[in-house]
């Protein structure tokens, strides 16, 4: 009987051990880089072709560093992505504005890949919606 309660011991030790790391590897992820978005995806819905549309991604540097855009590119050149070239202070906000060029009708969905110093990995944002004819 003593057995078993000193291997059921370990394994509850085990268990909580496993669940105490994992938690804290999640914490961690979610705030390491310090840079959160208001969005990832802006659906416009339904535009008319031919008539621009413009969005607004703001993001947020909760880090202890300044944030610096060093680029941002889009999937297409329908996808027109514009930032301040300024670093954003920590506890401060910047945007990026996207222009989508609605010269084909049809349905759409495009990414915009953000660089910065923020992350190591590139960030996306998405923009979708359908152009319809005039």
């Amino acid at each position: 009987m003593g057995k078993k309660l000193l291997v059921i011991a370990i394994i509850l030790g085990l268990c909580h051990s496993i669940s105490a790391q994992s938690s804290s590897t999640t914490k961690d992820d979610s705030s390491s880089h310090g840079i959160t978005f208001n969005k990832t995806i802006h659906n416009f819905g339904k535009l008319i072709q031919d008539d621009p549309a413009g969005c607004e991604f703001i993001f947020y540097n909760k880090g202890r560093s300044p944030i610096i855009i060093s680029d941002i590119t889009a999937s297409c050149g329908c996808t027109v992505p514009s930032w301040s070239k300024k670093p954003v202070m920590p506890g401060d906000s910047g945007s990026i504005q996207v222009l989508y060029l609605t010269n084909a009708p049809g349905t759409f969905e495009k990414e915009i890949t953000v660089f910065s110093n923020a992350t190591k990995e590139p960030l996306l944002l998405k923009i979708k919606g359908k152009v319809i004819r005039k």
